[in-house]
């Protein structure tokens, strides 16, 4: 285990353990120094590198994936603006999707960051999560809605144009729950997974502990669930799944004391 100690003003990736969503241990923590604010996060499979996005930057962040966390640099965010929730890296062409709160928009970058082309996110009330189904080209996209205890928070399934193929009630209702996503092809036995974000809060601004669910892609009824809920924080927010070991990379908002 690699675990590094954090300062209270930077933000950390996790990884979590394997997709069998028992118990969720963290295997390590590592720190990405920028502000507060990291969201999204996605392997790219080409470059085994990690990037992330920060709602409060207009940059996104290339790291290795890896414990050690080697920086790669950064790219420019769409339009080179902040407030981005979320990203996926799209492995039949070699390029992202990157999700706009701010905007509302869906932009298909290149991996230098240039926009090549977009359209309105689904989700137009508070656009959160983004996942990528690589073999079908389908679209998932999460709005966690804007005004708390307003439910059901909703996930729209689109293709590439924006197009809306169907609409799904998030079966779990709580306060601002539902963050980012990701999607985690059928393996053997175990069926494809929609894998969420989640954030429980006793209040609107209380928060009290956090855990990732897998649904069901077609339903989005609920396959399985871990609960994160370490001593140091469990504001999270971003997801990724690893094809590699079938564990999962899990983004920290902020540090908690």
């Amino acid at each position: 285990m690699n675990q590094r100690k954090m300062l209270s003003v930077v933000i950390g990736i996790i990884l979590v353990c394997s997709l069998s969503l028992g118990q969720g241990i963290r295997q390590w923590v590592d720190t990405l120094y920028q502000p507060q604010g990291t969201y999204g996060l996605t392997y790219n499979t080409t470059n085994n590198r990690i990037y992330v996005t920060n709602i409060n930057t207009r940059t996104i962040e290339i790291v290795s994936s890896d414990s050690l966390h080697t920086r790669y640099g950064t790219i420019p965010t769409p339009m080179g603006d902040t407030g981005y929730t979320d990203i996926k890296y799209c492995a039949y062409d070699n390029t992202f999707w990157v999700l706009s709160l701010k905007n509302k928009m869906v932009y298909k970058v290149n991996p230098t960051g240039t926009v090549l082309r977009s359209f309105n996110s689904p989700a137009t009330d508070y656009p959160v999560g983004l996942a990528w189904d690589n073999a079908t080209r389908t679209m998932y996209v999460s709005d966690r809605r804007t005004t708390g205890g307003t439910f059901p928070a909703y996930i729209y399934v689109c293709d590439t144009l924006g197009n809306t193929i169907r609409r799904m009630d998030h079966p779990i209702r709580a306060w601002f729950g539902p963050r980012c996503l990701s999607f985690a092809p059928q393996s053997g036995s175990r069926p494809a997974m929609l894998l969420n974000a989640y954030t429980f809060f006793n209040s609107s601004s209380l928060l009290d502990s956090a855990g990732v669910f897998a649904l069901d892609p077609l339903t989005a009824r609920v396959i399985n669930f871990f609960r994160y809920r370490p001593t140091d924080t469990c504001n999270i927010r971003g997801v990724e799944y690893d094809p590699r070991n079938t564990s999962y990379w899990v983004g920290l908002y902020q540090y908690g004391t």
